[in-house]
């Protein structure tokens, strides 16, 4: 018989995580880390740290209290009290990661995760754990936390940031020796929601939650504009980004992501669109109103391929990993879906056209 939730064999109280001071991982203090890397702060955005010249994470949650509240709504409202800000740091931190920045991790990430990850696990009718409980209010409790605090110890580390975003969440909240079932739950879901951590620890995502799916299935799926980080749109391409980072230029020709459901399918539709639509896109063009594209790009559009097409190669290339990740927790969260569908759409496209308005950049078959 399955687990409610399986076994790890990571100690988020060992000696190496035993600390509550916040530290990145080379043993260096946050604010002190903030200095070195010019990085401007005001220590009330952290109402979960203390002013130490170290800082210590205080804990501020009641985990027993956060399971009576009745949504999402309440949940955010409540884990934006305690955090203040900190998702507006999580992306100047990791913005000194590539030369162009990293991909988005502010809570405009993390809200879109978090409510796609809700309408996925109500959709399925599912409860956080594994059963034949039905989806209800203390699973939409804890989506909300595990999709809004997933990516927080990134302001730790990079690579192992899934284990430093459990840890934190092991020092804010308190009472949850008697809320064994959930708690570990969340854990194992924070664990064990990026492919390196699985890998590493021979996890298999099957053998996993409900919880777990619906949260690396949204994470996996959100591609587009809103995931260019702020450093991103100060490069623009006066510095190269769009021919320089692929991820970059992807993001930039989707202006959104969304998901249906078919008869025995999933389909993931990705809005593709050529032109500038938003004042802060004005980095990615050259006065036109339309986004620049790399000259390898534009050689192939010369060669008779369409911007479409040109995109469906460069995006599988570089996300065929993610693809098959979303894919297999969306079959796990479905039994009955036997096809994970990915649709590139251009509503400026007519259809019959001798270039159609919509095309299958990909399909998983069970």
């Amino acid at each position: 018989m399955m687990q409610a939730t399986p076994k790890w064999s990571i100690d988020i109280n060992s000696p190496f995580l035993g600390s509550d001071e916040m530290r990145r991982a080379d043993g260096q203090g946050l604010w002190e880390y903030f200095n070195s890397a010019g990085i401007d702060y005001k220590k009330e955005d952290f109402p979960f740290l203390t002013n130490h010249k170290v800082p210590r994470v205080k804990r501020l949650f009641d985990f027993g209290e956060f399971l009576h509240l009745s949504g999402k709504g309440e949940a955010l409202s409540y884990l934006y009290s305690g955090l203040g800000k900190v998702w507006n740091y999580v992306g100047p931190v990791l913005d000194r990661e590539l030369p162009h920045g990293f991909n988005d991790h502010t809570d405009r990430h993390t809200l879109w995760v978090t409510q796609t990850a809700v309408e996925l696990l109500s959709r399925a009718g599912r409860s956080y754990k594994n059963g034949e409980d039905l989806y209800d209010s203390q699973s939409e409790v804890l989506l909300t936390l595990v999709g809004m605090t997933h990516d927080l110890g990134n302001l730790v580390d990079r690579k192992s940031h899934s284990m430093y975003s459990a840890w934190l969440l092991s020092r804010l909240f308190g009472n949850t020796e008697i809320h064994q079932k959930e708690w570990r739950s969340v854990l194992y879901t924070i664990l064990f929601h990026e492919e390196p951590m699985l890998v590493d620890l021979s996890v298999n995502l099957s053998s996993g939650i409900p919880l777990q799916w619906a949260l690396v299935a949204a994470d996996k799926m959100h591609v587009g504009r809103d995931r260019i980080g702020d450093r991103s749109y100060e490069s623009g391409i006066a510095n190269n980004a769009l021919e320089e980072d692929v991820h970059i230029l992807l993001n930039a020709l989707i202006v959104r992501s969304a998901w249906v459901m078919a008869a025995n399918s999933y389909v993931w539709h990705l809005d593709f669109e050529i032109e500038q639509l938003q004042d802060k896109f004005a980095s990615f063009t050259k006065g036109n109103g339309r986004i620049w594209v790399p000259k390898a790009f534009h050689a192939k559009y010369i060669a008779g391929q369409s911007y479409r097409e040109i995109f469906t190669e460069m995006f599988l290339e570089l996300y065929e990993a993610r693809i098959r990740m979303a894919a297999m927790s969306i079959f796990l969260l479905y039994p009955y879906i036997n096809r994970f569908q990915v649709f590139l759409s251009d509503a400026k496209r007519i259809p019959g056209q001798v270039a159609p308005g919509e095309m299958l950049v990909c399909e998983v078959v069970r």
